[in-house]
């Protein structure tokens, strides 16, 4: 059954790939952009879906304005609503009124005006993080399997030490803040919570030029052009596809309904990318100068924390791709964007 869904954020790596998927599902989106120019991409690549009301647009430049997805809620029924947008912070200079208040008004406010003047719209997506869920403070953590049960503990008050802490902390208040919202209002939707650790895979977002790819997708790239060397954070990761995958899902699932998912494939190393590419890509490793680091070392000896996602395949029907079908696609994405000038 075809819905009106709202697309948050729909020029953004993640949105792009669900936006894809939508139209191909035959939904009519409304996607919000910060201004019209973000929406000229996307009007050319689905030129057919815009000619034929579809696909639509609406301008929301700061999602952190109370009331700032009002207009847009009342101008269409809607029957779901995907929050992949995030606020867009340069240079954090104070970390309470710069990050965390940010992020849990760009999170609450949403479900606020959905609450207040959009009654026809019965399920919510949004999309949350891995980090709300680690421990960051136990590091690696041998022998830990992360589900859904688990909380990032970082408070309020240990997210003002500092940026990184201030990240962490973000996205785990405004989690929270989501599900506290749901349980005191009691509204007329349904809340489902996706937390995705690191997120590759080919971009379908505009790139306007290769250093201009999303931060995860230009780790790799990074390292398929010899520009830098594997930058290591979270040991998990999920493909941009599978995640796209989730938040339709979990839109038309029932038993989503008002469920945290961990949406990961499970343990990967950067090394991994390096060992891909001077496999399956010899000439112009050594082209690029590409190190080789430590070839199928891929984590400490004492090993890494792990995860449990079964929930996310026994409720969603999730099928994960593997890092090497990953890889496969996004470098020959590279190729084409190279080929092209970009």
């Amino acid at each position: 059954m075809s819905s009106t869904v709202l697309l948050t954020g729909a020029n953004g790596f993640i949105a792009a790939t669900i936006l894809r998927k939508l139209l191909e599902r035959g939904h009519t989106v409304v996607g919000t952009v910060r201004s019209q120019s973000k929406a000229t991409f996307i009007r050319e690549q689905y030129k057919a879906a815009v000619d034929s009301d579809k696909l639509k647009f609406a301008v929301v430049d700061d999602i952190t304005i109370p009331g700032a997805f009002d207009e847009v809620l009342r101008s269409y029924q809607f029957d779901a609503v995907l929050h992949t947008s995030s606020p867009f912070r340069f240079n954090i200079n104070d970390i309470d009124k710069e990050l965390l208040q940010p992020a849990i008004q760009g999170t609450i406010g949403i479900l606020d005006s959905i609450h207040r003047v959009a009654p026809s719209v019965k399920r919510v997506v949004v999309t949350s993080s891995f980090v709300s869920v680690v421990n960051s403070a136990k590091g690696t953590w041998p022998g830990k399997v992360y589900t859904e049960a688990d909380w990032n503990p970082t408070t309020r008050e240990e997210g003002l030490k500092d940026t990184f802490s201030g990240y962490y902390a973000s996205k785990t208040l405004a989690e929270q803040a989501a599900w506290d919202f749901v349980k005191e209002k009691n509204p007329g939707f349904t809340l489902t919570t996706l937390c995705p650790p690191m997120v590759y895979g080919p971009p379908e977002q505009e790139v306007p030029s290769m250093v201009k790819l999303n931060t995860s997708d230009l780790d790799i790239y990074n390292i398929f052009n010899g520009t830098s060397d594997p930058r290591y954070g979270v040991w998990l990761w999920v493909d941009v596809r599978d995640l796209a995958e989730a938040h339709v899902l979990a839109m038309d699932s029932a038993v989503a309904a008002n469920q945290r998912y961990i949406i990961s494939q499970g343990n990967y190393s950067p090394q991994m990318f390096v060992d891909y590419v001077w496999k399956h890509y010899p000439e112009r490793a050594a082209a690029k100068g590409i190190n080789k680091h430590t070839p199928g070392k891929y984590y400490p000896d004492e090993g890494v924390y792990g995860v449990d996602a079964s929930k996310s395949v026994n409720d969603l029907g999730l099928k994960y791709t593997l890092i090497e079908d990953m890889l496969r696609d996004t470098l020959k994405r590279f190729e084409d964007l190279e080929a092209e000038g970009k």
